[in-house]
C-alpha cells in the first residue's frame, strides 16, 4: 500500500510539473480573454440554432438558466442574465454581416481552445484548415442540439425519479446532484477526445473529464461560499462588483478545464512508469528501436499495428510514440495503412542502427557551429568512427535476437 501511495504522489508531482511546463496558467488567462469576446456570440448562436427546432422550443428558458447559472455564481448571474438576455433579443435584428461577425468571434474561441489543447498534448502538426473549419462549424451547429438533447434527458430523468421520492426520499437529492455531474463529465470527455489533433484513449478522456467535472463542482461550491461570506468586494467595486466576479469565475473555470486536459494527456505515462523516465535524446533512440522492433515482429506475423497496440507493446507514452512514428515516417522507414495501422515501409536489413542513432541522437555529418576549432572537428570524427563500430548492423539483426523476457 505504501508503495502505491508513493507512486501516486510521484505521479501527482509529475502532473504538477507538466502543468507548469505547459504554461497552463497563461493558457487559462488567454482563454479567459477570448471567452469574454466570444461567450455572448456563442450563446446567441446556440439559442438561434435551438429555436429553429420546435421540439426544443420548451427548453429555451431552461437552456438560458443552465448556461448562466452553471457558468457563473448565482450572485453575479442575476445581473449578467439581464445583460445577455437584452443582447440576445437585439441579436435577432442583426443583418447577415452582423451574424457573420458573431460567428467569426465564436470561432476565435474554438481556435484558441484547439491551440491550447494541442500545446498540452504536444501536437506539432495542427489539422488542415478545411478540416478545422468543418469541425468548428459542426460544433457550432451540433453543439446546441446536443445541449438541448441533454437538457431534455435531464428533465426526463429528474421528473421520472421524482415519482419515487415518496418511497426513497434521498433519491431526488441524489439525482439532482449526480445527473448534472454526469453530463458535465461527458461534455468534458468529449472535448478532450475531439479537440486535440491526436489519438486520445476514451478512458483517459473520461478520467480527465471526471477530474474537470468534480473540480468544477468543488470550485463552484467554494466560490459561492466565498462570495456569500466575504462580500467586502462589493464595497470596493460597487455597481461593477459583478464584473470582477464574472472574470474570476471564467478564469478559474478554465484552470479546471486545462487541469483536466493535463490529466488526460499525461495518463499514457502511467503505464510502465514512463513518467519517471527523463525524456532525453538517448531515451527517444531506445524507444524508436522498440517501435521498429515491434513493427518488424508484426511484419513477420503479416499484420500491421495500431497506435494503441504499439503503445501496449512498447510502453511508450502516446505523445512520444506519435512523435517517434512521425520521425520514422519522415525517414521512410514506416508508413501508415488505410486502416490507421503502422507497418515497416523498408526492408529491416536496410534500416541501419547507425542511421537511427543519427536521426534521434547525434549526426556527425551536421555542420559544426561557426567558429569551432579543429579539436572539436577531430572529436566529432572520432565519435563518428566509434559509432560506426558500436552500431554496426541493422534492424534485421536486432529482430533476429531473442525477444523480451
Amino acid at each position: 500500500m505504501s508503495r502505491l501511495i508513493r507512486e501516486f504522489l510521484g505521479f501527482m508531482r509529475f502532473l504538477a510539473q507538466r502543468f507548469d511546463d505547459d504554461r497552463c496558467i497563461q493558457i487559462a488567462s488567454s482563454l479567459t480573454y477570448t471567452t469574454l469576446l466570444s461567450l455572448v456570440p456563442l450563446i446567441v448562436i446556440a439559442l438561434t440554432v435551438i429555436s429553429a427546432f420546435p421540439v426544443f422550443s420548451g427548453l429555451m428558458v431552461q437552456l438560458k438558466v443552465f448556461l448562466l447559472t452553471s457558468m457563473v455564481p448565482e450572485v453575479a448571474g442575476k445581473i449578467i442574465t439581464v445583460y445577455m438576455q437584452q443582447f440576445s433579443e437585439k441579436a435577432a435584428r442583426l443583418t447577415a454581416a452582423g451574424i457573420a461577425a458573431l460567428a467569426v468571434t465564436a470561432l476565435m474561441l474554438m481556435q484558441t481552445i484547439e491551440h491550447a489543447f494541442n500545446l498540452i498534448w504536444r501536437v506539432t502538426t495542427p489539422r488542415p484548415l478545411l478540416q478545422r473549419v468543418l469541425t468548428y462549424w459542426a460544433a457550432l451547429t451540433l453543439g446546441p442540439l446536443l445541449t438541448g438533447a441533454s437538457l431534455s434527458l435531464t428533465s426526463y430523468l429528474v421528473s421520472y425519479s421524482l415519482g419515487y421520492v415518496a418511497f426513497i426520499p434521498s433519491l431526488g437529492v441524489v439525482v439532482l446532484k449526480i445527473v448534472p455531474l454526469v453530463i458535465t463529465t461527458l461534455a468534458f470527455s468529449l472535448l478532450y477526445l475531439a479537440v486535440p489533433n491526436r489519438h486520445v484513449p476514451w478512458r483517459h478522456a473520461l478520467t480527465g473529464g471526471l477530474v474537470a467535472g468534480l473540480g468544477l463542482e468543488l470550485m463552484s461550491r467554494g466560490f459561492t461560499a466565498y462570495i456569500l461570506h466575504f462580500s467586502g468586494y462589493t464595497l470596493v467595486y460597487g455597481a461593477f462588483a459583478s464584473l470582477p466576479v464574472f472574470l474570476l469565475w471564467i478564469y478559474l473555470s478554465w484552470l479546471v478545464v486545462v487541469s483536466g486536459a493535463v490529466v488526460a494527456a499525461s495518463l499514457s505515462y502511467w503505464r510502465g512508469g514512463m513518467w519517471r523516465i527523463e525524456r532525453t535524446p538517448g531515451r527517444r533512440y531506445l524507444d524508436a528501436l522498440c517501435v521498429l522492433q515491434a513493427l518488424c515482429r508484426a511484419q513477420h506475423r503479416g499484420e500491421a499495428l495500431t497506435l494503441a497496440a504499439l503503445q501496449r507493446e512498447t510502453h511508450v507514452a502516446l505523445e512520444e510514440l506519435e512523435n517517434i512514428l512521425r520521425q520514422l515516417r519522415d525517414a521512410r522507414w514506416v508508413a501508415r495503412t488505410a486502416g490507421q495501422g503502422w507497418l515497416l515501409s523498408a526492408h529491416p536489413g536496410d534500416i541501419a542502427m547507425l542511421a537511427v542513432f543519427r536521426r534521434f541522437v547525434f549526426n556527425p555529418d551536421e555542420a559544426l557551429p561557426p567558429g569551432s576549432d579543429a579539436s572539436l572537428a577531430a572529436l566529432s570524427g572520432r565519435t563518428a568512427s566509434s559509432l560506426e563500430q558500436a552500431l554496426a548492423g541493422s534492424l534485421e539483426d536486432l529482430c533476429a535476437r531473442p525477444g523480451p523476457v
